[in-house]
């Protein structure tokens, strides 16, 4: 099996999820209630999906308190919280708010021992710093683009990173895959989001697969091991 460990899946339509499901293991994050409750729905259809509940911090401005009480009722069955976290490259005028969300979403996995599936461009070090002050024990930065001075601390606070199959085209992304040590990489589609005229999808963690183990200098089996014991230890998948 392959293993993609951040996908949008409540976006995709049944008979897709079914296709990707038969060789990739697929984490589904979320946007807010309804998306979260029809990726617990998919979880319970497709067996290879681990479900993620979640409001994602572009949607803290257009929601409620009352629905992030409704989304805690979710949170006992769900497989990790996510997609949240906090974002000051593209919505910095909500940043207060995603803060007031996000410590919530930090709370329930402390509490629920539960891995975060983190977004946080321009906000890694806050985003880190406030897991590791609340004793959060797993998290994933996804689709992390951040500084490659932060990469020691992730791994050091026992945290992982995923790369996107758009490392294909994105440098940085290449720049991370080279700097991270290959305890702490799992890889990701990000999809159906569409980056640079690409629209991603699951399917795409074997290109990047490919990219990852080059970078590295490594056969792409043992790339691939690695990330199944990563995604395991995160995500308690056998």
């Amino acid at each position: 099996m392959l293993y993609d460990a951040h996908t949008h899946l409540h976006e995709f339509l049944d008979s897709r999820i079914e296709e990707f499901s038969r060789e990739i293991v697929m984490v589904g994050v979320s946007d807010d209630y309804p998306s979260s409750k029809r990726t617990m729905d998919l979880a319970e259809k497709f067996s290879n999906v681990i479900p993620c509940v979640g409001i994602h911090p572009w949607n803290v401005d257009k929601v409620s308190i009352d629905e992030l009480r409704q989304l805690e009722r979710l949170v006992s069955e769900a497989g990790c919280i996510g997609e949240v976290g906090l974002d000051r490259r593209f919505v910095p005028q909500t940043f207060d708010r995603q803060l007031e969300f996000f410590r919530t979403f930090v709370e329930w996995a402390r509490d629920y021992d539960l891995p975060l599936n983190i977004h946080a461009p321009d906000a890694w070090r806050d985003a880190l710093e406030l897991i590791r002050r609340s004793d959060v024990n797993k998290a994933l930065f996804h689709w992390y683009t951040g500084p490659l001075n932060l990469l020691g601390e992730i791994r050091d606070y026992g945290y992982y990173i995923s790369i996107n199959a758009a490392i294909k085209i994105q440098e940085k992304s290449r720049l991370v895959a080279r700097e991270a040590p290959l305890d702490i990489i799992l890889l990701e589609s990000d999809g159906p989001y569409e980056y640079r005229g690409i629209t991603l999808e699951p399917p795409m963690v074997k290109d990047a697969a490919l990219i990852v183990a080059e970078i590295k200098g490594v056969h792409l089996d043992e790339l691939w091991d690695r990330v199944r014991e990563n995604f395991s230890r995160l995500f308690k998948h056998v």
